[in-house]
């Protein structure tokens, strides 16, 4: 923010008034000092403010934020790249959750990799990774999820932000109620500051996090690995007790000869098993069971 002989909003403007069109992010020291030049300066010349919170990860999330902004249609498109998408307009809270959800990705297409059965498949993997989606609005997210809502890896949204152009205390309600009645399989965390809000999202078949909590993004990591399909997939009986574990493809086919019918019944009638692949970029696999249910078959072993 502070550049010694000239202002930062001027720079950007020069910058851009020069036809230079590379993306200029704003990195602010801390929230008064963000407040202070949104109000008095039109800071829309900038793509994106975030603030330096001490963790240099944040850095890594801004290019990796800018990158997956650019490449999402054509990953899309190409290979079925997933997408996660992120609505939140607290510069604040999004700064910290940015830097968390990419060092995930990265571990989890690490562990990817060291899966692949050869160079080329290793490779792909790696470039495969989830996108981000960073969203502030109702409409923007919308926007988004109608584009690639057959490649949703699962959304993460805060519940009061803004919509058509004011604030709505239940916007994140609203846009969690939508996306389950089309899709009731993509996974969804909900989060404020009201611990109210829990009750609702439970209604809607959606997590719920208290921003204020001190575990908060130990919770918001424990939500990913289970949800996402970054983890072991974990065969579990309607009770939620644990009956089985596969770490890959390989642990999985053998898992499924032994788990209990009640534990494949469970899995399948949530669509379990085509979202753990598509975390894994076994994307083709992952299109061919999903559109299946349970019904279609004349037993469990069919």
């Amino acid at each position: 923010l502070h550049i010694e002989d000239m202002h930062v909003v001027k720079f950007a403007q020069a910058v851009r008034k020069a036809g230079i069109a590379t993306p200029i992010v704003l990195l602010a020291y801390d929230n008064r000092e963000r407040k202070d030049l949104v109000t008095n300066y039109d800071t829309s010349v900038f793509d994106k403010i975030f603030i330096w919170q001490g963790d240099y990860h944040l850095l890594i999330a801004i290019i990796k934020y800018i990158e997956d902004r650019e490449n999402v249609e054509n990953d899309t498109i190409a290979v079925g790249t997933q997408s996660i998408i992120l609505l939140e307009d607290s510069v604040q809270f999004y700064s910290s959750y940015l830097p968390l959800i990419y060092t995930e990705i990265l571990n989890q297409s690490q562990r990817l990799i060291s899966e692949g059965v050869n160079l080329t498949h290793r490779f792909l993997r790696m470039r495969a990774r989830p996108k981000i989606l960073l969203c502030t609005t109702f409409e923007e997210a919308w926007g988004y999820y109608e584009k690639y809502q057959d490649f949703i890896l699962g959304i993460i949204s805060d519940v009061n932000f803004t919509r058509h152009g004011v604030k709505d205390l239940e916007a994140g309600i609203a846009f969690a109620r939508l996306v389950k009645r089309q899709h009731d399989d993509i996974p969804i965390l909900l989060q404020s500051s009201n611990a109210d809000f829990a009750q609702k999202a439970k209604e809607i078949g959606a997590s719920f996090l208290l921003k204020g909590s001190p575990r908060l993004l130990h919770e918001l990591r424990g939500f990913m690995l289970s949800h996402f399909g970054f983890g072991d997939f974990v065969f579990r009986l309607n009770d939620g007790s644990e009956v089985g574990r596969a770490h890959n493809l390989r642990t999985l086919e053998e898992q499924l000869r032994l788990v209990p019918d009640e534990s494949i019944l469970y899995h399948a009638r949530r669509n379990h098993f085509s979202h753990w692949l598509k975390a894994r970029t076994e994307f083709w696999l992952a299109k061919q069971l999903r559109p299946h249910k349970v019904e279609d078959f004349a037993s469990v072993s069919d």
